[in-house]
């Protein structure tokens, strides 16, 4: 088939240039990127296998307009959350779609390119979190604005749920971006050691004063009392209090590197973190600005703690502030602590300096 360019009418050409210049682009992106991506997908087995190629299918499906798809694996309760902003503070930091909101993108066909790169999987026996990056080209139809579509990276947490035997994706939540990505490649990231070596996490330092947001429901509200439990024991060194409220798999992943593409530099499981816990290596782990989304047995939420280790209150910064994302499950009529993923942080200072507080 031959398509003849000179009679296509200008908007189209303009867009079909564009379209091809943008594949290209992420063509020579995924050369780059290479061995990292194929990697850290092929190390999955399994179920967690089964859900990369779910992703891969989903985001082929959101670019087809392939509504049905979408729809039957994405959870009643699915949320998507676009934009970074509430990483730093602000409310709501993006826009909110529901379900419907996102089938309605899909059926539009806003989206010319949805490629993932350098996606892992965590495992959660009837939960799997991905977390990495995708490639976009945003077109909605219709669209006004004077500047032409580019490529921007969006780096994510996403959350996927076991339901009737098939895995359902639960929540999308951008981390960091849309950044502009000339030929998919986003100037932010990290792809060399020495830049990983010298990359300092949570910066530029995020100072907004504490908020408090009403839970949404009372189950909400018990999310939020159980999650505010959990960092009080961890001051008090109540090691069978946290041994019972967390779930064997959990994984706490500190340092935001990984929203820039790097490995991330302090990973605990539980057996390590318990032994934080009962070393009482915390003076201080208070939250605010926390969130909450509920999704049936699944609560994920989202904020902001500060906190002190023992050992650093007469050094000249002895807190810090993590944006955070966790997970906490409903199992056998109790909530269990699942996964906590710092998003920006640590950010060092006085307290003050780190939260306005």
């Amino acid at each position: 088939m031959h398509l003849q360019l000179s009679r296509l009418p200008r908007s189209r050409f303009a867009l079909l240039v564009l379209v091809l210049c943008a594949a290209v682009g992420a063509q020579a992106a995924a050369q780059q990127r290479g061995a990292r991506a194929s990697d850290s997908s092929g190390a999955a087995a399994g179920e967690g296998a089964a859900v990369l190629a779910l992703e891969q299918k989903i985001e082929e499906a959101v670019v087809k307009g392939d509504v049905a798809f979408v729809d039957s694996v994405t959870t009643s309760d699915f949320i998507f959350h676009h934009g970074s902003g509430w990483v730093r503070g602000e409310d709501p930091g993006g826009t909110r779609d529901d379900k419907q909101a996102f089938l309605k993108r899909v059926r539009d066909k806003e989206y010319l390119i949805h490629d993932l790169d350098r996606v892992q999987v965590e495992m959660h026996n009837n939960l799997a979190v991905t977390y990495g990056r995708y490639v976009s080209l945003f077109m909605p139809p219709g669209r006004k604005s004077p500047n032409p579509g580019r490529l921007t990276t969006i780096w994510f947490v996403r959350v996927y749920a076991k339901r009737d035997g098939q895995w359902k994706f639960v929540s999308h939540r951008t981390v960091f971006g849309p950044n502009d990505s000339p030929a998919g490649v986003d100037p932010n990231m990290i792809a060399t050691p020495e830049q990983a070596k010298a990359y300092v996490p949570g910066q530029p330092q995020i100072n907004v004063p504490a908020k408090t947001y009403a839970p949404q429901s009372p189950a909400a509200a018990e999310v939020l009392a159980f999650e505010k439990s959990v960092g009080d024991a961890i001051v008090r060194g109540d090691v069978a209090y946290f041994d019972k409220v967390t779930d064997p798999t959990l994984i706490m992943v500190h340092g935001d590197n990984w929203t820039r593409g790097a490995e991330s530099t302090l990973v605990d499981t539980k057996e390590t973190f318990l032994d934080r816990v009962r070393k009482k290596q915390y003076n201080a782990h208070d939250f605010d600005s926390v969130r909450v989304d509920m999704h049936d047995d699944v609560a994920i939420t989202y904020g902001r703690y500060v906190a002190q280790i023992a050992g650093r209150e007469k050094t000249d910064r002895p807190w810090f502030s993590v944006w955070f994302h966790r997970i906490y499950q409903k199992q056998n009529g109790e909530w269990k602590y699942v996964a906590h993923r710092t998003i920006h942080g640590a950010s060092h200072g006085t307290r003050e300096s780190v939260s306005l507080r």
